[in-house]
């Protein structure tokens, strides 16, 4: 029987193209620029001298700020390591990249046009150092990186190879040079990330929460700290409930929550820092030891605020500046005097950093980039103007942590916690309330205010959630869709894994992925995504003909014939066509009906031996093998081997071994043998089933079934008569 497959859904593929703009069209030079790109973890902007600490030392990094661009409003869209590294290494959204802690892997579609990928591509030598935070598929840290220098805190104090401890920062700060002398020799133009643990705390040490390098331990001893900002119990207790009971409290409790905790751990937390700023500047110096100082962009962000005891909270997670607000300093040797030591004070995010190191090396920029480049804010131009506003959200899942989505602009900020019951709701004016303790959403003076940012949110979120669908559709391009036809199933399982985790609804990589599942035998897997669609697409009724084979292979003949029945209702037309309905018959035990579907398939199908053996099987369970064999419908001109000899068999005129000699008669290619056997073994199993031997019916079956599987319609009903006849 030929085997019908009904088109369910369509893949859209679209092509990534690469955009130009004028900053990143410039043609390649011999003096393109090296790059490194410093990131700190839990710190936030004011916690250097250059942004105005009191009592911290950062020299180095204040330095880099004196001659280079110091943002004084950079954020980063989610406040949370895992995703807010993934929006710098790809340049899009978390809503679009999708990734945060428990998630799938980033997708190959984002990691191939992340910074290091493309400039990689475009001959420079890459390397990373340090904590990577994020997981990536298989192959794409090659595709990123020449070098790739994990290294971990838990402990941050490392054994070195003479059996001394050394601390994370400063073992980071060794391999990075050791990194440049690669550089050096290579003679390649560089692109560095260096990525600290610290600032973040020891979480699993609950006594010595922030080591910090045995070089700055001198550092601050004996200074009192001062208080942390909006410490007033008021502020806390100002807060909802679903806030106060979150994992920024319990974090509170660990480390800040009494004076002597709080004077120990910020002092502590401040000498992290200050290791920071004294491992850039060994990097510096080395820099400038090999001669490429005045040829190398040094960028300094962190990748998360911090609250360090503000409003009674440790952590980040929330909407509060103090987590969304971060340290952005880049510093380019290259810059006209003019354009140096300045402040900026437009928004900068975490997604312009892959935008702004592509636009620096010249490399082509990625349409689908999120972000915009920082290049002309470095070159003085005021032209180009930032945002007015940016997306920004929390959408790990933990109890704990609630998630929000928001709008952060020049002067309002709103935010949604949309999983509170109802949904909960800020709107801060940071223009007459910058340190955010009024929620105005109650407040009808800003009642049109709010409505706008409601919208705006619902806006941007839709926006960039639809990127990621579009991104799905394009990571299914290398999907072979079909029921049971061949394919590469390891490409396709990649790909499918991929588009559902940036759409974990998409219809095309449910189908997709039933398929690959199908392909494999497992009817059940297959079922799980075919549920799924119908109960998503009800009026598709495609679906129920496609889920109705399904439920075949799986065993399940009364669900298949209720999908059957459910698609012919709609498409009566397709009802003499439809011999699959005659088999799930066949096996449900309901032979008479079975034998009305083959008689009208007939008008359809004249030519079609197995249609009439069938006929002939349900027959054969109502009046016996005798009267079967009166009823056999005569078939001339099926030219299949070997159905002419199947035929004969059933009318009592050859034998089984006849049926086996015209199979191997001639000189056929294997596969086609492999498939003539096939059909020979199910058919001979048919045949002495129907006499009532069904000890040799089981050999027949299961060389069609086994011996000499194959991959279409009846190759798998061989199967399913197999499993329902050993049961």
């Amino acid at each position: 029987m030929h085997f019908f497959i009904f088109l369910v859904l369509f893949v859209i593929l679209g092509n990534g193209f690469l955009k130009a703009d004028e900053e990143s069209t410039k043609a390649f030079a011999d003096d393109r620029p090296n790059i490194i790109f410093f990131l700190t973890d839990d710190q936030r902007n004011d916690f250097l001298g250059c942004t105005g600490h009191p009592i911290v030392k950062t020299p180095n990094i204040d330095k880099l700020a004196g001659e280079g661009r110091l943002f004084d409003n950079a954020f980063v869209s989610t406040s949370i390591c895992a995703a807010s590294r993934a929006t710098l290494l790809t340049g899009l959204y978390e809503r679009t990249h999708r990734f945060t802690f428990g998630t799938p892997p980033i997708a190959n579609i984002h990691t191939n046009q992340s910074y290091p990928a493309l400039l990689k591509k475009e001959g420079y030598l890459t390397g990373f150092i340090g904590k990577f935070g994020i997981r990536v598929r298989k192959g794409a840290r090659d595709t990123m990186f020449d070098s790739f220098v994990p290294l971990n805190r838990s402990p941050y104090f490392h054994k070195q190879k003479d059996g001394s401890l050394r601390h994370e920062t400063q073992v980071a700060a060794d391999r990075a040079i050791d990194f440049l002398a690669r550089a050096k020799k290579q003679s390649e133009p560089f692109c560095l990330s260096v990525s600290f643990n610290a600032s973040h705390a020891e979480d699993g040490d609950k006594k010595n929460h922030f080591p910090y390098p045995k070089v700055v331990g001198s550092l601050y001893e004996g200074v009192k700290m001062p208080v942390p900002r909006l410490s007033d119990p008021k502020v806390f207790e100002s807060q909802p409930e679903f806030l106060r009971k979150s994992m920024n409290r319990d974090r509170y409790f660990w480390r800040w929550d009494t004076e002597e905790k709080y004077q120990n751990n910020m002092r502590n937390y401040l000498r992290m820092i200050s290791g920071i700023d004294h491992a850039i500047g060994r990097v510096i110096k080395e820099l400038k030891s090999q001669g490429m100082a005045q040829n190398t962009v040094l960028i300094y962000m962190a990748d998360n605020g911090y609250y360090a005891a503000s409003r009674g909270f440790a952590g980040k997670w929330s909407h509060y500046e103090e987590s969304q607000r971060v340290p952005l300093i880049i510093f380019d040797p290259r810059a006209k005097k003019e354009a140096r030591g300045k402040r900026e004070k437009g928004i900068a995010l975490n997604v312009d950093i892959a935008p702004t190191i592509v636009a620096l090396a010249g490399a082509r920029m990625p349409e689908g980039y999120q972000g915009r480049s920082l290049t002309s804010s470095l070159e003085g131009n005021v032209e180009k103007k930032s945002p007015e506003d940016f997306f920004c959200e929390h959408r790990m899942n933990n109890r704990s942590i609630p998630k929000w989505e928001g709008v952060r602009g020049q002067r309002y900020k709103y935010a949604r916690y949309y999983e509170q019951d109802p949904p909960y709701e800020f709107l801060h004016d940071l223009e007459s309330d910058p340190m955010e303790l009024k929620n105005l959403v109650s407040d009808p003076n800003y009642k049109k205010k709010l409505e706008e940012l409601r919208n705006r949110c619902s806006l941007l979120s839709a926006k960039y959630d639809d990127q990621a669908k579009a991104d799905s559709r394009k990571v299914l391009r290398s999907v072979q869709f079909g029921l049971l036809d061949g394919g590469k199933k390891v490409s396709g399982d990649e790909a499918i894994q991929e588009a559902l985790a940036l759409n974990p609804e998409s219809h095309e990589a449910l189908v997709a992925r039933a398929d690959l599942n199908e392909r494999a035998g497992k009817f059940g897997k297959a079922l799980v995504d075919l549920d799924a669609l119908v109960k998503a697409l009800p009026g598709v009724d495609q679906l129920r003909q496609r889920r109705g084979v399904t439920r075949f292979f799986n065993g399940d003949m009364k669900g298949s014939i209720e999908d059957f029945d459910a698609y012919l209702k709609n498409n009566p037309s397709r009802e003499p066509h439809h011999w699959q309905r005659g088999l799930a018959y066949y096996y449900a035990g309901e032979f008479a009906k079975g034998v009305d579907q083959f008689e009208i398939h007939q008008d359809v199908n004249s030519n079609d031996v197995e249609n009439a053996v069938w006929h002939f099987l349900c027959v054969n369970k109502i009046k016996g093998f005798e009267e079967a064999k009166k009823s056999l419908i005569d078939i001339k001109g099926d030219g299949r081997v070997p159905m002419a000899q199947v035929q004969k068999l059933f009318a009592g005129k050859l034998e089984p071994k006849d049926v086996l000699d015209a199979a191997n008669a001639g000189d056929p290619a294997p596969d086609d043998l492999r498939n003539r056997l096939c059909y020979a073994h199910l058919y001979l199993g048919l045949y002495f089933e129907a006499k009532g031997d069904a000890k040799k019916s089981l050999v027949h079956i299961r060389k069609s079934a086994i011996d000499y599987a194959m991959p279409h319609y009846m190759g798998e009903v061989s199967r399913v008569h197999l499993r329902a006849r050993t049961k």
